[in-house]
């Protein structure tokens, strides 16, 4: 997440102007959508499929997180939305940079320990469900939230 923070920091401001930002608001907001409707629509299977576990190396994992999209869509609309409209730049940004890294890194990590410890013992599929749809109605939530202050705001407010 690092390199692709700094990298979306050096040419993120030429990707995206002011004029533009709110059509990438209105893009990123039905992408937050989207991504909220599969995940309340998703099934839930909770059988144990047999998986093929080979080793990767940490190369492989570099690799695949740089060219993750989800790791690219995430961090251009922090770089260059959230950060301007917060009034973070220059070497401020560095530090707000190293602190989401940070968080990055501790989100899978902390997935990792719960799930170790968790999820042997849940082997009921209503307890998915109910969180894939609070999940769901939060990322509702931050896509409204974005939308409307990143294109009503913008066009209609103020």
């Amino acid at each position: 997440m690092l390199i692709l923070f700094i990298s979306m920091l050096l040419i993120g401001g030429t990707l995206v102007s002011t004029t533009s930002l709110p059509y990438i608001s209105i893009i990123g907001c039905s992408y937050i959508l989207y991504i909220a409707w599969k995940l309340a629509k998703a099934k839930v299977d909770i059988n144990k499929s047999p998986c093929n576990k080979n080793a990767m190396t940490f190369h492989d994992g570099l690799v695949l997180q740089l060219l993750n999209p989800k790791g690219i869509i995430a961090t251009l609309p922090i770089v260059t939305i959230q950060f301007p409209a917060a009034g973070i730049h220059g070497m401020e940004s560095l530090f707000w940079i190293g602190s989401l890294t940070i968080l990055a890194f501790g989100a899978p990590a902390s997935y990792s320990l719960i799930g170790s410890l968790l999820g042997k013992r849940i082997a009921n599929p209503v307890y998915f469900r109910v969180f894939n749809i609070s999940m769901s109605v939060l990322l509702v939530y931050v896509s409204l939230d974005i939308a409307h202050q990143q294109t009503y705001l913008p066009w209609f407010g103020q």
